[in-house]
């Protein structure tokens, strides 16, 4: 997730019956607050984005990039395996 727009759609992916309105009250933001948040098109604050993710009853996790990476592509490893390694040194 690197983008506004990821965060945005995961927001609102967990996001519960709750309008616009009742998530602003329930944050203390404005109705404005969240309506740009979860457009994924405004930048906001880390503040905004805890107060967003714990009124629906998300959790923000922050974690290392090759972790995050394992997380979200576990088929695509960050290694190049030895038998390809090796073969190379063969063909120099």
């Amino acid at each position: 997730m690197n983008t506004l727009k990821d965060l945005a759609t995961a927001l609102r992916a967990g996001r519960t019956v709750m309008q616009d309105v009742a998530l602003a009250r329930k944050t203390g933001l404005t109705r404005q607050s969240v309506s740009r948040a979860l457009s994924g098109e405004q930048n906001f604050s880390v503040t905004t984005l805890l107060a967003l993710a714990e009124a629906n009853g998300q959790e923000v996790v922050i974690l290392p990039r090759g972790a995050a990476r394992a997380l979200t592509s576990p088929s695509t490893p960050d290694y190049q395996p030895v038998a390809t390694v090796t073969s190379s040194i063969r063909d120099l």
